[in-house]
């Protein structure tokens, strides 16, 4: 008998293994089952794969920020229709018919429009606040522990907008702030401008930083985007006023008048710190952010019959040419606060196109690496069927030499 086992047996194992990446290849539909294989082609297999999952990721997160987007939108819709009821609820009380039982009404009213504002504000989206700003784990605005008695709701967030990638290594400012919502603007000023504020106002400038005053109450200072104080200290000298002034829009149902500040001459351009550096705010507009919230209250204490405490709560009982006084200052707050949360909307409108664009473009290019990855990854099913028979023919022929050349022995041959 000759002795074949080694040659045949090698090369039959060179066909199981061919066998085998076809078989694999087949079922799979992959062209390559190991990266050794072709290590250029599996390069840019791996290369492909590693863009469309990034496209899909951002396009994940597009999404989630049109979604946030949509109930903005729909918040701000609702935030408007409530400020119109609110508009009618006071021309109401300033008609002469109204007695005190009929004020009284609206007061309980307002009340159930302020929850709805205050539901409005704190909307949240997969466990995100919507209008917190930066931190949008934070709860928008909250009650005052003594909110019953006082009406303080307070905004907790900041001004500064999360920020969405739409492309590797580009971003884009996602919604608004509660200052668009909840908040209009008392007064601005520019370099070389005057400013005031009053007690309690929030002040801005145009890049998101808020500007508080020191603990004296003689410099306003800048804060980052942490909520610090910068250090050392970017700030501004202000006047102190010692006694209650003339606030920008006095209500005479306040008992008391809120303190204005001003800035020590006027917005400079620039600011030096006590470490020498100097601070370019030239391009800055400045601006303090009147809490609407603060506004409802007072109008609310009046339909009631009372003016109201520095401090939101309840003060003297006053008549009704007070109570109408203290009505059409909330008109004119209110239809300032409609403009602005529609100048909000507005905001909010162009920064969700510019998300919606984002998305179309994603998917664009989720479907070219999806068919750019089937093209360069994907087995030729033809070529295969045409390896396959060829292997099956090869594994014919092996076989039979096999067979033929057992059957041969050295009696033949002798013979």
């Amino acid at each position: 008998m000759i002795d074949t086992s080694r040659s045949m047996l090698f090369h039959i194992g060179n066909l199981n293994i061919e066998s085998k990446r076809i078989s694999y290849q087949m079922g799979t539909g992959k062209n390559l089952e190991n990266g050794s294989d072709d290590s250029l082609l599996h390069a840019n297999i791996i290369q492909l794969e590693d863009k469309l999952r990034v496209t899909q990721n951002l396009k994940l997160q597009i999404v989630k920020s049109k979604a946030a987007n949509s109930v903005s939108d729909s918040s701000f819709k609702e935030m408007k229709n409530l400020l119109d009821k609110v508009k009618i609820d006071l021309l109401k009380g300033l008609n002469d018919g109204m007695d005190r039982s009929d004020k009284l009404a609206l007061a309980t009213n307002l009340r159930g429009i302020r929850e709805n504002m205050y539901d409005l504000t704190n909307v949240r989206v997969d466990g995100e606040y919507v209008f917190s700003g930066s931190v949008t784990t934070k709860q928008t605005f909250i009650k005052d522990p003594d909110y019953d008695q006082n009406g303080k709701i307070t905004f907790e967030g900041d001004n500064f907008l999360r920020k969405i990638a739409v492309q590797p290594g580009s971003y884009r400012d996602r919604g608004v702030t509660g200052f668009e919502i909840g908040f209009y603007t008392a007064s601005k000023a520019i370099t070389g401008d005057s400013f005031s504020f009053t007690e309690g106002e929030r002040v801005l400038d145009s890049e998101g930083h808020e500007w508080k005053l020191n603990s004296d109450e003689t410099k306003l200072q800048r804060y980052d985007h942490n909520g610090v104080v910068y250090h050392p200290p970017v700030e501004m000298d202000v006047i102190n006023p010692s006694t209650p002034a003339v606030a920008i829009e006095a209500d005479a149902t306040q008992q008391a008048t809120k303190r204005v500040f001003t800035i020590d001459g006027n917005i400079p351009s620039s600011i030096t710190t006590s470490a020498g550096e100097t601070i370019n705010i030239a391009h800055l507009q400045f601006e303090s952010k009147h809490n609407y919230f603060d506004d409802l209250n007072i109008i609310i204490n009046a339909l009631e019959g009372y003016s109201t405490k520095l401090d939101g709560t309840k003060a003297d009982i006053i008549d009704d040419a007070l109570v109408d006084d203290s009505l059409r200052a909330g008109l004119g707050q209110t239809s300032k606060q409609f403009d602005y949360t529609n100048i909000g909307h507005g905001e909010l409108g162009g920064r969700n196109h510019v998300f919606n664009i984002a998305h179309d473009k994603l998917l664009s290019q989720e479907t070219h690496y999806n068919i750019l990855l089937t093209e360069t990854s994907a087995a030729d099913m033809t070529e295969l069927a045409m390896k396959s028979k060829q292997l099956e023919l090869t594994y014919s022929a092996v076989y039979s030499t096999i067979t033929r050349m057992n059957s041969l022995s050295l009696v033949n041959f002798l013979n």
